[in-house]
């Protein structure tokens, strides 16, 4: 009797960013922050307190937390002692992973939970890494390393998939998983909707012209859009124009008079008004409180 075991072909694409080790000493904070990315971090060593949404968790030595893309958080060392800490943000295209992986806003994992040959392959990560940050990149050798640090990522995946897997579904969940769950041709179309919005974030009915490069109408556009990044894309925009905003107030010496016009506003007081409905406060209050100081993380 012939037997054969074949594996389905498969194309799939996965985006790592930020993927770095860290250490911060007492009194650090990482600003409250959202991203269009997961996020998964491990406290290594000391505790942590992180704010995600409106909740706030306490992360020991050895726990891993995932956030989901989208979410709101903040990251304190209020204790006395340093943090070190490991951190990857990530996306993939596979839609029923992102639909397990957007279940939660955030998920722990405890040192108890986790494959202790997690803790063991991070070091040789963390070895694989620093070869790279020492010229190991655009060699025979430094595309190995990579592909080291992809295959940890993509493990780290799949233990936080399976835990989701273990927690029963709700009522409500069951009857909203087969209308949410996006298909990779949703994704592919939210993708370049996404990219093209990043792009040009100033242009007026950038929209209705991007579903027309497509052959979509705008509304199958909106919708595509806010199934697989759970926004419409008007909401997207205004964050990436927020998150522009901030960082050119915190991170630069321009005007406020010149931070509106880069940002496309008509006025500085339209600029103002705006910036006060999204924080509350006026951007010349918002400059002074969050000058950068030598703890402030790298961007």
């Amino acid at each position: 009797m012939d037997i054969e075991l074949r594996l389905p072909n498969l194309t799939s694409t996965m985006q790592i960013i930020g993927c770095h080790f860290g250490l911060k000493p007492p009194g650090w904070c990482y600003e409250r922050h959202h991203h269009f990315l997961f996020e998964i971090l491990h406290c290594r060593e000391g505790t942590v307190v992180q704010h995600v949404g409106e909740n706030a968790v306490m992360l020991q030595s050895g726990d891993w937390i995932l956030i989901k893309s989208g979410v709101a958080h903040e990251t304190i060392n209020s204790s006395a002692h340093p943090y070190r800490y490991f951190n990857v943000h990530f996306d993939l295209d596979d839609p029923l992973l992102r639909s397990a992986l957007c279940r939660f806003d955030y998920l722990i994992l405890t040192h108890d939970e986790m494959d202790p040959y997690m803790k063991l392959q991070l070091e040789s990560v963390e070895q694989a890494m620093k070869e790279l940050q020492d010229g190991g990149t655009g060699t025979l050798s430094g595309s190995i390393q990579y592909l080291h640090v992809q295959s940890y990522v993509l493990r780290l995946i799949s233990h936080f998939c399976s835990k989701i897997m273990e927690i029963p579904l709700s009522f409500e969940d069951t009857a909203m998983v087969g209308s949410s769950t996006a298909t990779s041709s949703e994704t592919a179309t939210a993708r370049q909707i996404e990219n093209s919005l990043r792009n040009d974030l100033h242009h007026k009915g950038m929209i209705g012209d991007i579903a027309s490069e497509i052959g979509l109408s705008r509304s199958q556009c909106s919708k595509i859009f806010t199934k697989v990044y759970g926004q419409s894309p008007r909401q997207y925009v205004s964050r990436l124009i927020l998150n522009k905003a901030k960082h050119l107030l915190v991170h630069s010496t321009l005007s406020i008079e010149r931070i509106a016009e880069e940002l496309g506003f008509e006025s500085t007081s339209q600029f103002s008004r705006q910036f006060r409905r999204w924080t509350g406060m006026a951007p010349s209050h918002f400059r002074p409180r969050l000058s950068p100081s030598p703890s402030s993380p790298s961007p």
